[in-house]
């Protein structure tokens, strides 16, 4: 009787809240068993169950965790290792801690991108002891590394420039549960219902994203405008700024389910934009979100978002940091019910057709296959 080939996930933080994405992946994988290697293991009631070795959950292990981080050498990472058939990195500099292992071991080793990591060894990011291996060993993993994971065709053109053989990079799209996101009726009302949501990092723009929905106020446009940000709730520098702009908004409480805000909105507003420590998105989830729940898209030409959403065919864009496009867009989509909805309705079809968690498996399974000279 055949067994599973097994795929070792190594994601040092397994998981920030945010990274659903890769919890979805794993969980996704129908002819591949998974096994996860971690420094240290984070939200264990969102992301249950799973085979996962954590290192400070074991005897020694803050010190092992140390040497590490250190030297990227670890004999209970070694350990792991056996009976592996190929080790998956999520994010670049997990790939360089990952490359020592998986050449010691004799094992393939794809990595994930995900957009910090693209662009870190050109930003500052590059001088903090976190990134340190990265920066000295990407050139190694780029050489080395078997096959990596780009999430958009910009992305796959970034690491391109970095020296990351062509030959080597696959386009393999978040996957996401679209089950979770359903459209909802929503009925013909005077205002129209603004959403954004996300971290209250700077690279999500929400500061332009506010000051657009108050330019298009001005100018004449009916909005009700709701942050679902993970920081406190309306706390900070954007709160303040709100109040200077005199612009109303609901600030939902972080706990506030995802779907439940998208089936109240009218427009999903994704404003973001490149940080000034060069941090960029990769392409956000909550795109495939708000597209699977119905909502048109207004968002920047940033990253990978072009290709999540086409301009004038399931949402409208703007560049960068541009208020006054994106208060344009904000005041025609209040204008009219039938665009909204029919740009929502494309960009469900579009998500299904590419971004959902049976698109994913199968790119990503084609993957693994091509590397380990697998047939379907």
């Amino acid at each position: 009787m055949s067994t599973s080939p097994t795929v070792g996930f190594v994601r040092h933080e397994f998981l920030p809240p945010s990274e659903t994405f890769i919890y979805t992946s794993m969980r996704s994988l129908q002819r591949y068993a998974v096994r996860v290697f971690a420094v240290e293991r984070l939200s264990r009631e969102k992301f249950p169950g799973g085979e996962v070795t954590a290192l400070r959950d074991q005897p020694l292990g803050a010190v092992e965790a140390l040497l590490y981080r250190a030297t990227t050498l670890s004999p209970r990472l070694s350990r792991w290792a056996r009976g592996l058939s190929l080790i998956h990195a999520h994010l670049g500099q997990t790939g360089a801690h990952a490359l020592l292992t998986a050449s010691r071991c004799g094992l393939p080793l794809v990595t994930s991108f995900y957009g910090k990591d693209v662009t870190v060894r050109r930003s500052r990011l590059r001088l903090l002891p976190a990134y340190w291996h990265y920066a000295a060993l990407a050139s190694a993993l780029f050489r080395r590394g078997d096959r990596f994971l780009a999430l958009s065709r910009h992305m796959r053109g970034e690491l391109v420039a970095q020296g990351c053989p062509e030959s080597k990079i696959r386009v393999v799209p978040l996957g996401v549960d679209l089950s979770r996101f359903q459209p909802a009726p929503r009925p013909s009302r005077a205002r129209t219902r603004v959403l954004m949501v996300g971290r209250e990092v700077e690279k999500k723009g929400f500061d332009d994203g506010l000051r657009a929905c108050a330019r298009a106020r001005d100018e004449g446009a009916d909005l009700e405008v709701m942050l679902l940000g993970t920081g406190s709730a309306g706390a900070g520098p954007l709160r303040a700024l709100a109040e200077s702009l005199r612009l109303e908004v609901t600030w939902a409480a972080p706990s506030t389910p995802v779907p439940a805000a998208m089936q109240e909105a009218d427009v999903l507003l994704v404003p973001s934009r490149t940080a000034r420590d060069g941090d960029q998105e990769g392409t956000p989830t909550v795109i495939c979100e708000g597209s699977a729940a119905g909502l048109p898209i207004v968002a920047t030409r940033h990253a990978g978002i072009p290709e999540q959403v086409e301009d004038g065919a399931t949402g409208l864009l703007a560049d960068e940091r541009d208020v006054a496009g994106l208060a344009g867009h904000l005041m025609r989509l209040s204008r009219s019910a039938g665009e909204r909805r029919a740009l929502g309705e494309a960009g469900r079809r579009k998500m299904q057709a590419e971004y959902s968690v049976e698109a994913h498996r199968e790119r990503l399974q084609a993957v693994y296959d091509e590397v380990l000279g697998r047939s379907r």
